[in-house]
């Protein structure tokens, strides 16, 4: 008889946030969006990358990427997010854990995101290679409230299920 392989079903919460400022190019999702700012950050401060690795860290209880990609590190200053989550992946595979499901919510006020979603969605799932089907991106505003409102900010809250091997 061959035995099998228990897993768990996990979940894990992701956020970010970062300035938008004007000489960056703005990168969402892996994409780059045509704006007049970009996200301010040690990498291309991508916040829709970072809340989705975020989230998938937490649902397998490995910290943040900040742990594996520190701020005050000057060689990977500028670094692509979507090397942040190739890592994130290895990570994830080291602990036998794979990403079944991701859902994110971006909060912007500008530029309009709607007409980027299928782009985005195509993106991540070239990253994270789970299909189409289980990813969901959406956008909302900020309802002109704080720096967001203002078009000072962007963040974005991201949910993972994972499935991981239970040892």
């Amino acid at each position: 008889m061959q035995k099998r392989t228990k897993t768990e079903v996990k979940v894990g919460f992701g956020f970010d946030i970062h300035r938008l400022v004007e000489g960056r190019k703005l990168i969402l999702g892996g994409v780059q969006i045509e704006h007049s700012k970009g996200l301010l950050g040690h990498s291309d401060g991508d916040v829709i990358l970072h809340a989705v690795c975020d989230a998938a860290l937490g649902a397998t209880a490995a910290g943040e990427i900040g742990i594996f990609f520190p701020p005050t590190d000057l060689n990977i200053a500028g670094i692509s997010s979507v090397v942040i989550a190739k890592r994130v992946l290895d990570v994830l595979k080291e602990k036998q854990a794979v990403i079944t499901h991701i859902d994110c919510t971006l909060i912007t006020e500008e530029p309009k995101i709607r007409p980027y979603y299928e782009i985005i969605r195509n993106s991540l799932n070239k990253i994270f290679g789970i299909g189409l089907q289980n990813i969901s991106f959406k956008a909302k505003s900020h309802e002109g409230l704080g720096e967001i409102g203002r078009g000072e900010a962007m963040m974005c809250h991201a949910v993972v299920t994972v499935k991981a091997r239970v040892k």
